[in-house]
């Protein structure tokens, strides 16, 4: 079965340049427990100080005040994953052993630069949090695409039989697919899409705040106002794959 450790994983390695050797490790801990609780504390409606902001000033040994309890547990397992890694790769680099991935070349490319400290402070914090957010990006929601992927190939093995002949048509069976590859892949791009579109990772999206009044389609919004994007609103049931 696919695992978010796996993705976890591959990201370590690309992004770090760390090897992971069992899903035991100190790193995959860090990294799946921050992502857990980011996507605990996204949800709109777990928490009152979400609709009622005042109660962020109410002080956390108060009694129902637990979930600023938790909201500090979660902030301390996001700082480990911007953090440890982090400091992981620059000793690595210091000590000569490290391996290529992305935090190693735009580490390599600031220190290139002319800046003064405070330049190279606030850059680097800046690559900390590009590559820290990877985790967060791509982990959950890439294995959740993949797992809708195969549901609609078992459900379609059609589709599934065209997207083969397409791709041994351009590659003959005696080589992996290329990003160069792309344009001639048109028929395995729209199935993508498609998966996407049919069942997506997120069907009500992160919550945003209004910053100024607005109307849409004849509604108005108020500043201040909380609003989700119904991304499910795009799923056509006459449309099949």
């Amino acid at each position: 079965m696919l695992r978010g450790n796996s993705n976890t994983c591959m990201i370590l390695s690309s992004a770090y340049g760390y090897d992971v050797s069992s899903s035991d490790e100190e790193l995959v801990k860090i990294v799946e427990a921050a992502n857990k609780g980011l996507c605990q504390s996204a949800l709109a409606g777990n928490f009152f100080v979400n609709v009622i902001p005042w109660l962020q000033y109410v002080p956390s040994w108060l009694p129902g005040a637990g979930w600023k309890r938790q909201a500090n547990k979660w902030r301390e397992e996001k700082d480990k994953m911007l953090h440890t890694p982090f400091d992981w790769t620059r000793v690595q680099m210091t000590t000569g052993t490290g391996t290529p991935s992305m935090l190693t070349s735009l580490l390599l490319k600031l220190a290139s630069q002319k800046k003064d400290q405070k330049e190279l402070k606030e850059e680097e914090d800046r690559i900390r949090w590009t590559v820290g957010t990877m985790f967060s990006a791509t982990s959950d929601t890439t294995v959740a695409v993949l797992l809708v992927f195969v549901l609609a190939m078992t459900l379609h093995p059609e589709v599934q039989h065209n997207a083969q002949m397409e791709l041994d048509a351009l590659l003959g069976g005696g080589r992996l697919p290329e990003l160069a590859d792309r344009p001639y892949l048109p028929y395995i791009e729209r199935v993508i899409k498609e998966v996407c579109r049919w069942r997506p990772v997120t069907p009500l999206a992160i919550p945003h705040r209004c910053i100024k009044d607005d109307y849409y389609k004849g509604y108005q919004i108020p500043q201040g106002a909380m609003v989700i994007g119904n991304v499910w609103s795009d799923w056509l049931p006459s449309v099949l794959l």
